[in-house]
């Protein structure tokens, strides 16, 4: 990747910001419905972090985690949302909370996903790595299937146009002289477009290349079709309805900012859709979702919306 020469204007976008480090890092944990093993999730992100909130978008309080252990008291916080307000609205809850308690990185993760215990030292070396730290806005987790880790770089650190909402080090200083996530997208495609905005504003993205998040994304298949095999990811309509939307608001943004990404993801999204009519079930209503996306993007219609017979999506995550 060529290097990325900001104006005057840029840099004054530029935080100041220290290196990660355990005391300087609050994690960020946006919930629905999540999993009873959440309270031990939680703990062991505890030895990595000084502090946790927990964002739940309108879950029944038997789902809470319980923070009554001694190891937790004091240091995890929950916030409580009566209703659904998506992962932008829940991440930036969260981020300004992190900042009233005077953190400067904020941990954000899934509630599906599971921290290996260097996923902070490994972003902290990226940091260090990186020859002008300053500009850093995202750190990215180089994550794996929880069966197989990939093997890492000899570098310390990847430049990417884009990295996903769990295990990624946001800079709080830089969050908040971008504006915050996008909570008018609800899911999906919040934490790319936040990426693409801060590479627009002179900042930059990177990915720490030790493998150190095990995550999945979807609920991947393996089929085959066409005379090869396909891995759809099988995400319900309603989650293609958001996904086509909020793409086409992003290709549209940043087409020439970052054209060469903005070409990549279209090819994604045809392998996509390729592989929903091959390869997934309820192949007509996807379709239907995607083309109300398409409508709702060309009439820049966002925020949350609700498809016949679908229910509402667990924005616990962007993938």
């Amino acid at each position: 990747m060529s290097s990325h020469h900001a104006s005057d204007s840029q840099q004054q976008d530029r935080p100041d910001v220290p290196s990660p480090r355990p005391s300087s890092v609050a994690a960020v944990v946006v919930t629905f419905h999540p999993e009873p093993d959440l309270t031990a999730k939680l703990a062991s992100v505890l030895t990595q972090v000084g502090w946790i909130v927990v964002v739940d978008n309108g879950s029944c309080d038997a789902d809470l985690p319980d923070c009554s252990e001694p190891t937790m008291r004091g240091r995890v916080e929950i916030i409580a949302n009566t209703e659904n307000r998506g992962i932008g609205a829940a991440l930036n809850q969260g981020l300004r909370r992190a900042k009233e308690r005077g953190y400067d990185w904020a941990l954000t993760l899934d509630q599906d996903s599971s921290p290996l215990p260097n996923l902070v030292e490994a972003s902290g070396r990226a940091f260090l790595a990186y020859p002008k730290p300053e500009r850093l806005a995202a750190i990215g987790a180089s994550f794996v299937g929880a069966e197989q880790p990939t093997p890492a770089s000899a570098w310390a650190y990847r430049r990417l146009p884009a990295v996903i909402t769990s295990g990624t080090l946001h800079s709080i200083p830089a969050w908040e002289r971008l504006g915050g996530f996008r909570d008018d997208y609800f899911i999906d495609c919040v934490d790319t477009e936040f990426c693409l905005r801060a590479r627009a504003r002179g900042l930059e993205v990177v990915q720490a290349t030790k493998p150190a998040l095990a995550h999945s994304i979807g609920t991947p298949s393996r089929k085959r079709a066409m005379g090869r095999w396909m891995s759809p990811t099988n995400h319900s309509p309603l989650r293609r309805y958001y996904m086509t939307r909020n793409r086409l608001s992003f290709w549209r943004r940043y087409a020439r900012s970052d054209g060469r990404f903005v070409l990549k993801d279209m090819r994604q999204s045809i392998r996509e859709w390729i592989g929903i009519a091959f390869a997934e079930t309820d192949r007509p209503a996807k379709f239907r979702a995607i083309l109300a996306g398409f409508r709702d993007a060309v009439l820049r219609r966002y925020g949350p919306r609700r498809l016949p017979k679908s229910p509402h999506p667990a924005p616990a995550g962007n993938r």
